[in-house]
């Protein structure tokens, strides 16, 4: 009988960590059943609509938004502790802070004999959650009170290491990558597009992401405004969805760049629209950690411009193999994104630089064969070896 592993996340929507557990739990599948749970939901979203082996588990999740937040931890633990005891996993395996706490309070209300291994898994910086003043006060003292004794500390970056170490007791955060580089990804990007601006002719900048704070497109929209200025022909894509659409169509039309500005929401093949791109873009305040569509991107051989949030430097040498601009300023990130599309030989070396850099760190292979050894590690019962890479 294979160990149950599950997943525990803050949402079953269209982000990152979505993306890395459907990449996950694909590839440990063959070594252990799979069970995926978040503290909410989205319509349509990407696990319950990606192909995953039969024994990858997807259970129902509450789709008001009330259910995550903090007020809802107490109403979580209790639907966590119900999962727990129907499903009984041998390893628990956590992402973001708000899940964490949960988690925390849960298995610390269970005998030590029917926990679960607990694996804590950061995937954002932490600062960004946290926040400032008594509020960022408050949900550090939280997090030093209930997120005490987990089996095991991961982070996505040696940057988001350092940071979440200085936050969690007694942690060691060992770093494994983001596995973004998916087998079929080259295959995807090669679909066929239809819309006009992606045929080659039209320098397109394109962004993908989830439509909240932590993003910034109102920057990135600003930005494209004095781009536009400069080279009027430029389009902008962002593809994606969230909370924040109807302000961003508001600040679109308030721009008067409307007709330039394409935004068709969450793509289930970002990839086709990212191959044929001009330059790709991230307008990020804060938050990041290890960008999938960032590591995607210039694995696909695109020039970068991105803002300098905290973990960017750690993806891309400014100059060498993109850009990084000052985040919060349009007309930085207006001028790094002409600089760049008035330059084609910039573009390609750019571009060549970026795919050469990330071609290796960010497979799925690899990132599977270390979570498998982690997870033997933590059970202490060895699986099927997998190949070292």
């Amino acid at each position: 009988m294979k160990p149950r592993v599950l997943f525990y996340i803050p949402i079953l929507g269209y982000g990152g960590v979505e993306r890395v557990v459907q990449y996950l739990s694909a590839g440990l599948a063959g070594h252990y059943d799979i069970l995926v749970a978040a503290q909410g939901s989205e319509p349509g979203d990407l696990l319950s609509q990606a192909k995953l082996p039969a024994n990858v588990t997807i259970l129902p999740a509450p789709i008001e938004r009330s259910a995550m937040k903090h007020r809802a931890i107490p109403r979580q633990v209790r639907r966590l502790l119900s999962i727990l005891d129907e499903y009984q996993p041998d390893l628990l395996l956590s992402a973001w802070p708000r899940v964490h706490l949960t988690v925390g309070m849960a298995l610390g209300l269970l005998p030590p004999a029917r926990r679960p291994k607990w694996i804590l898994t950061e995937h954002n910086e932490i600062q960004g959650y946290l926040g400032p003043g008594l509020r960022g006060a408050l949900k550090t003292a939280l997090i030093r009170l209930l997120v005490r004794n987990a089996d095991a500390y991961v982070a996505v970056s040696e940057k988001v290491a350092r940071l979440s170490g200085a936050v969690y007791p007694g942690s060691n955060f060992r770093v494994i990558y983001n596995p973004a580089i998916a087998p079929d990804l080259e295959r995807k990007a090669q679909e066929p597009v239809e819309h006009p601006w992606f045929q080659g002719q039209t320098p397109v900048v394109l962004s993908v992401g989830r439509m909240d704070t932590m993003k910034d497109f109102p920057t990135l929209l600003r930005a494209f405004q004095r781009v536009r200025e400069r080279i009027p022909q430029a389009r902008l894509a962002i593809l994606g969805e969230g909370e924040l659409r109807p302000q961003l169509e508001s600040l679109v039309a308030e721009l008067g760049i409307g007709e330039w500005v394409w935004m068709p929401g969450f793509q289930a093949n970002p990839y086709k629209y990212m191959a044929r791109a001009t330059v790709f873009t991230m307008s990020s305040a804060f938050g990041e950690a290890s960008p999938l569509v960032l590591s995607e991107a210039m694995y696909l051989g695109k020039p970068v411009v991105l803002t300098r949030f905290a973990t960017a430097p750690e993806f891309v040498n400014s100059g060498v193999d993109g850009l990084l601009v000052d985040t919060g300023n349009p007309q930085a990130l207006a001028d790094g994104l002409v600089g760049v599309l008035q330059d084609p030989q910039l573009q390609a070396e750019f571009g060549a630089k970026a795919r050469a850099k990330v071609k290796e760190r960010f497979s799925v292979e690899r990132a599977v064969a270390h979570y498998v050894a982690l997870f033997e590690a933590v059970l202490g019962q060895p699986t099927a070896a997998l190949k070292s890479v």
